[in-house]
């Protein structure tokens, strides 16, 4: 005869060991996805250009990325699709600040400025500074047009509540102090 409570306990350890399983393998598909910019491992050991990734947080060269800026003349500007606000405010600081040329979706580019806000699903810094709220990537382009090496990654943090082209200001104002651009 079967020993009721050691099969239940078995049951429940196999339940146990089968929920992080589950959440492992949604966390590897949501990885996969195209549009994900947030850092999915804790240690990244490709070369990411001027970045490194440790502990969920990129670890960029300034010296690396300063050279690749100074180099690049035709910068593409990519954000959310409805995103008028940081797509606007990010071509007046490349072209007036930076004095680049942003360059029409599709058409050959030195560098990627990717803007986007940073979810509720990725990790949340609820240190002093507050959550994460936005993020500034910056990337090499490939000879194909497409993203290629990170270059730079900036990440801007304050209150929950604050509204997204506030974000967009301090953003773009703490990548403008960290470089002493003015």
């Amino acid at each position: 005869m079967m020993n009721r409570p050691r099969f239940t306990a078995r049951n429940s350890r196999r339940r146990l060991l089968a929920r992080p399983s589950l959440i492992a393998i949604a966390t590897l598909l949501l990885g996969l996805s195209p549009a994900s910019t947030l850092g999915q491992s804790q240690t990244s050991t490709e070369d990411l250009g001027g970045c490194t990734l440790k502990d969920y947080v990129y670890h960029c060269d300034g010296a690396v990325f300063q050279k690749a800026l100074s180099a690049a003349s035709r910068v593409a500007i990519e954000t959310h699709n409805a995103d008028g606000v940081a797509r606007d405010r990010l071509t007046t600081f490349v072209t007036g600040k930076l004095g680049k040329t942003v360059i029409a979706r599709g058409a050959p580019a030195d560098l990627s400025f990717l803007m986007l806000p940073v979810d509720d699903q990725g990790v949340l810094n609820d240190s002093v500074g507050g959550a994460s709220l936005g993020t500034l990537r910056i990337y090499m382009v490939t000879p194909d047009g497409s993203r290629g090496h990170l270059l730079w990654a900036e990440t801007f943090s304050g209150p929950r509540d604050m509204p997204w082209p506030a974000v967009v200001r301090g953003l773009i104002l703490q990548f403008q102090s960290r470089f002493h651009i003015k």
